[in-house]
């Protein structure tokens, strides 16, 4: 239909009929090991033994990644989870994250509104910087909450990596954010 033609070592290395085989017996929700076979900017190839099904990046961690290489290399075996199967494509979408409790579930509990607990600075902008209290949970520090002496600039006080204290603001875990403070007094 759409004029294009896909070819695959790895099909052509795979016993006859085996692939049509396997779509039919993974299924969502099933958990599964493979293992690594191509590492791309937008995620992760995982030969499932004779099929390859993708994690995406947004589905390889509840905290922030930059690029699929930080989390997966190349012929790592992986458990994953099975998110979708769609034979007609050709596709399995999986996910790492998933195998891990969303941290989002239990924010509010574990960080209440005026706790004042550690975290990491993980990027700058000019509104205000990003921290991470733990992996999956990062949230804003405002500009308004960041105590700046005279004539200094975020960029001055603040750099990625470096642990400040800060007072939580607000938790709305149905948005995933975070509302965070330097002002602890």
């Amino acid at each position: 239909e759409e004029g294009r033609m896909v070819f695959s070592e790895r099909a052509a290395l795979a016993e006859a009929g085996k692939r049509p085989a396997l779509f039919n017996t993974i299924q969502p929700g099933q958990h599964i090991t493979g293992d690594v076979t191509n590492v791309t900017e937008f995620g992760v190839f995982v030969d499932l033994g004779g099929v390859e099904g993708l994690i995406h990046i947004s589905e390889l961690s509840w905290g922030r990644v930059s690029h699929p290489g930080e989390v997966c290399q190349v012929g790592q075996h992986i458990e994953v989870l099975v998110i979708e199967v769609a034979p007609e494509r050709c596709r399995i979408a999986l996910s790492l994250k998933r195998l891990l409790p969303n941290p989002w579930e239990f924010a509010q509990e574990r960080y209440p509104v005026n706790a004042v607990v550690p975290a990491v600075v993980m990027a700058l902008a000019p509104f205000g910087a990003f921290a991470r209290l733990e992996e999956g949970l990062e949230g804003l520090i405002h500009a308004s909450e960041i105590p700046l002496p005279a004539n200094k600039l975020i960029k001055d006080v603040l750099i990625p990596g470096q642990i400040v204290q800060v007072r939580v603001l607000q938790v709305e875990s149905s948005r995933q954010r975070l509302g965070l403070s330097m002002k602890i007094n």
